[in-house]
């Protein structure tokens, strides 16, 4: 229903802008909204005195309703279009851009790069409807041998001149961003870790709002699949032990690509340096609890190990249902997770 969504949209939001020091509501409230919307494309348009969600005007004092309109009106956006089946990676991308201060972007055009980045169908217009001349450009970076040069990342400088503290960070986050992209692109993980640990300092010296913007823009230049190929370097010898210990401190997204590298280890020394790395990581409980929803049993299975080393009373319920896994190396993980959880739950589950 529209007013549940927007509802959900309009909390993800206000929590991105207010507690983003303290990631797990954020992701909790990003979860309900991907697996609310999940099946349907979601519409946001703004009018004078309503948000038509879905095609139904939503008064502004439905709840949520100003929070996405004067979001959306920060933004200079007029229109935004999300496909179905959209990630909840990709719906907080969306959130913490809408999120992040306005002024950040100079033009719906800037804007529409930001999101197309992270989501590629997305459809934006602005206050006077250029929806038509920004789809074109988009077209138009698609011909042969621009490709390459259209999703090049650019500073984060897109910033109103008169704001002092956005200048600051600028200056400061814009030379970590392009250092972080050479890195990326020459495959120097070690470099980008170093580069990456830098970029969590600022991010947590800054107060929410300017937090979110750093977070966004990190994500920006090292994306999922980055942050998973040097997930995939953490078990190998010789591999310096800072990329291990940023993944660690990057909360949910480090957590999920350690769990992807942890489901194609090769062998037990590998397995066992990946969920050291998880038992010890940051801000991550709600990454773990996902992987034991995983179909794949070798993930679901690593979690729950991950889930007991780490005593998390949040697993208890998932765990349970994993005693009845057809997999008996899954159900062995389990039991013993829930036996290091030790809680009136946990050992509950473990005698019924």
């Amino acid at each position: 229903m529209p007013e549940s969504i927007t509802a959900l949209v309009a909390t993800a939001i206000y929590q991105a802008r207010s507690s983003i020091a303290d990631p797990e509501p954020v992701e909790r409230t990003i979860g309900l909204v991907a697996r609310a919307a999940f099946r349907n494309e979601t519409s946001f348009e703004i009018h004078d005195t309503a948000l038509v969600v879905n095609g139904t005007a939503l008064p502004l004092n439905a709840p949520g309703a100003d929070v996405i309109h004067t979001a959306l009106r920060a933004h200079l956006t007029r229109r935004l279009v999300l496909p179905a089946e959209m990630t909840a990676t990709q719906w907080r991308e969306v959130v913490e851009l809408f999120a992040s201060a306005g002024g950040l972007y100079h033009s719906i055009d800037d804007l529409r790069d930001a999101l197309r980045y992270s989501v590629p169908s997305a459809v934006v217009s602005d206050t006077i409807g250029s929806e038509t001349e920004g789809d074109l450009r988009e077209a138009l970076f698609e011909l042969p041998g621009l490709q390459a040069t259209a999703r090049r990342s650019e500073p984060a400088v897109m910033i109103d001149p008169h704001d002092a503290e956005l200048r600051d960070l600028a200056s400061r986050l814009d030379p970590l961003l392009q250092a972080a992209e050479r890195s990326r692109d020459n495959g120097n993980f070690e470099q980008l870790a170093h580069t990456l640990l830098a970029m969590l300092s600022l991010e947590e010296s800054n107060r929410d709002d300017r937090r979110a913007i750093v977070a966004r823009e990190r994500r920006r230049v090292v994306p999922t699949d980055v942050l998973e190929a040097m997930a995939r370097q953490v078990g190998k010898p010789r591999t310096p032990a800072v990329i291990a210990r940023v993944l660690g401190l990057l909360g949910h997204d480090g957590a999920t690509a350690l769990m992807e590298a942890l489901s194609g280890a090769t062998n037990p020394l590998e397995r066992r340096i990946l969920i050291d790395a998880l038992a010890g990581c940051r801000d991550c409980d709600e990454a773990i609890v996902d992987a034991l929803n995983s179909p794949r049993p070798e993930i679901a299975r690593d979690a729950a190990e991950v889930a007991g080393r780490r005593q998390l009373d949040g697993a208890v319920p998932f765990l349970t249902h994993l005693l009845r896994h057809p997999q008996a190396d899954v159900r062995t993980a389990s039991w013993h997770a829930l036996e290091n959880i030790g809680t009136r739950d946990a050992v509950k589950a473990l005698h019924t």
